[in-house]
C-alpha cells in the first residue's frame, strides 16, 4: 500500500458537527469580498483605539527581565491579574469576590465553550433574549441545547420565562448581553435584572451576564449588574479586554460561583493548558498603571459617540424615515427593522453592488426569525464613511423596492 492509495472508508464525524454553522459576519465578509465596500457589518473595535505604544513598552520591560515572561503560566491564570479582576468585580457587585472565583479564557467565547462543558447535556435548555448574541447561539446548538429566546427585556418576556421555567425540567442557563447588547444596543433595567436574578435563584438555572461592553457607555452608566440586584447562588459574570484594550489579546474571563470553580479549572487545562503568560502580563502591566484604563475608556467613548451619532443621524435622515430603529446608549450596534416587511437578506446583495456591508438580522433568533431586520456596526468605520455608507444603504433599498426590471 502506498500513501496515494485511497482509504476504503473515512472515519463518521461526531453527531454534534451536524450543528456547525457559519458565523453571520463571515457570510458577510465572503460575500464582500472583492468588493470595495463600507464595513457597517463587523463589530470590531477601532484601532484608534488599541494600545499600540503602551503595548510595546510594556513588551519591552517585561521582556527585558529575561525569560520568565515566556514560561508556561498557571492554567486558571496569572494571579496578579485574577486578583486586579476580582477587586474590580467586587467593586460592581457591592460583596468579595475572590480570586480564587476568576478563570482567565482565550477570549469569552472560549468561557462559553467550557460553562457549556460543565452544564450542558443534549437537550438541556438554555433561554436567551430574542435577539441574541449569535456567538452564543453557535456554541449552545453545538452542544446540542434546546435554545429557546424570550425577550427577557419586557414584563411580558419575563412572565413567560417564568411559566417556562416552572414546567421545564432540564432548564440549565439562562443566558444575557445585559449591557449594550450585541445585536441589539438594548440595556436591561435595574428592575429586570433582579428579577431575571430572582428566577435564576428560584428554579435553580445559571445565570451567565455576558458584559463585555459595560465600560462603553456612551450618555448613560450602566445598571448594576444582574448578579448584584439579587441573591444567586449560580450567577456566572464573563468580561474581556477585547473591547478595551486590544481584540488579540485574546483575553477574557469568567467570575464564577463556587460550585462551578473547580470544575472549570479543570476543563480549562484539558482545552489548552492556559492562555499566554506573557500576554497576561502586558494585560496586568497596563491596567494596574493608575490612570490609564481611565484615560483608554475616555478616549473611546469620545470616538465612538461621535461615530454612533453619525449613524442615527443619517439613518434619521434616511429611508423616507420609515427605518425603525433604537439608539443605543453604548457598545457598538443600532438594530434596525426595514419598513414595509422587506427582506434584509435580500437588501445585503444589493447592497454590497452599492459599496456597503451590513448583517442580516435572521441569525440572531434562534427561533422564527423576523427578516426584516439588521445589525449595523459604528465601531469601527470613520464618521464620514458611516455618512456615506448610509447613502448607499438607502440607494441600495430603493433599488429592491423597484424590484427586477422586465
Amino acid at each position: 500500500m502506498t500513501f496515494t492509495d485511497a482509504p476504503s472508508r473515512l472515519p463518521v464525524l461526531a453527531s454534534r458537527t451536524d450543528q456547525l454553522a457559519d458565523s453571520a459576519v463571515g457570510a458577510v465578509l465572503r460575500l464582500t469580498d472583492g468588493h470595495d465596500v463600507i464595513a457597517l457589518a463587523a463589530g470590531s473595535p477601532a484601532p484608534e483605539t488599541y494600545c499600540h505604544q503602551e503595548f510595546t513598552d510594556a513588551t519591552t520591560r517585561l521582556l527585558s527581565q529575561g525569560g520568565l515572561p515566556l514560561r508556561y503560566g498557571d492554567a486558571s491564570g496569572l494571579p496578579e491579574l485574577r486578583s486586579w479582576i476580582a477587586a474590580r468585580e467586587s467593586a460592581e457587585l457591592g460583596r468579595p469576590v475572590d480570586a480564587g472565583q476568576v478563570l482567565l479564557t482565550h477570549g469569552s467565547q472560549q468561557g462559553l465553550d467550557l460553562l457549556c462543558k460543565a452544564l450542558l447535556d443534549p437537550g438541556d435548555v438554555v433561554f436567551v433574549d430574542r435577539p441574541s448574541y449569535v456567538g452564543a447561539l453557535q456554541v449552545f446548538r453545538l452542544f446540542q441545547a434546546r435554545v429557546v429566546d424570550l425577550p427577557l427585556g419586557s414584563d411580558e418576556g419575563l412572565d413567560r420565562l417564568e411559566a417556562a421555567l416552572s414546567v421545564e425540567e432540564r432548564a440549565k442557563i439562562i443566558y444575557v448581553v445585559p449591557t449594550f447588547a450585541n445585536p441589539t444596543g438594548a440595556t436591561l433595567d435595574t428592575a429586570h435584572r433582579r428579577r431575571l436574578a430572582a428566577l435564576a435563584q428560584r428554579y435553580g438555572c445559571v445565570l451567565v451576564e455576558d458584559d463585555p461592553y459595560r465600560d462603553l457607555g456612551y450618555d448613560t452608566v450602566a445598571p448594576r449588574p444582574a448578579a448584584a440586584t439579587s441573591a444567586v447562588a449560580g450567577a456566572v459574570r464573563m468580561g474581556t479586554f477585547s473591547k478595551v484594550l486590544f481584540p488579540a489579546a485574546r483575553l477574557g474571563h469568567l467570575v464564577l460561583p463556587p460550585f462551578l470553580t473547580d470544575v472549570l479549572m479543570k476543563f480549562k487545562q484539558a482545552a489548552d493548558l492556559g492562555n499566554s503568560l506573557l500576554m497576561q502580563q502586558v494585560v496586568h502591566e497596563l491596567v494596574q498603571e493608575p490612570g490609564f484604563l481611565a484615560t483608554r475608556l475616555e478616549h473611546a467613548r469620545h470616538l465612538y459617540r461621535r461615530r454612533r451619532d453619525a449613524l442615527v443621524s443619517a439613518l434619521a435622515d434616511s429611508f423616507e424615515g420609515a427605518l425603525e430603529f433604537e439608539v443605543p446608549h453604548g457598545g457598538f450596534f443600532v438594530w434596525a427593522r426595514l419598513p414595509g416587511g422587506a427582506d434584509a437578506t435580500a437588501l445585503l446583495a444589493a447592497a454590497v453592488e452599492e459599496g456597503v456591508s451590513f448583517v442580516p438580522g435572521t441569525d440572531f433568533y434562534a427561533t422564527g426569525p423576523d427578516p426584516s431586520t439588521l445589525r449595523l456596526s459604528f465601531s469601527c468605520t470613520r464618521a464620514e464613511d458611516i455618512v456615506e455608507g448610509v447613502a448607499r444603504l438607502e440607494r441600495a433599498w430603493r433599488t429592491l423596492r423597484k424590484g427586477p426590471r422586465s
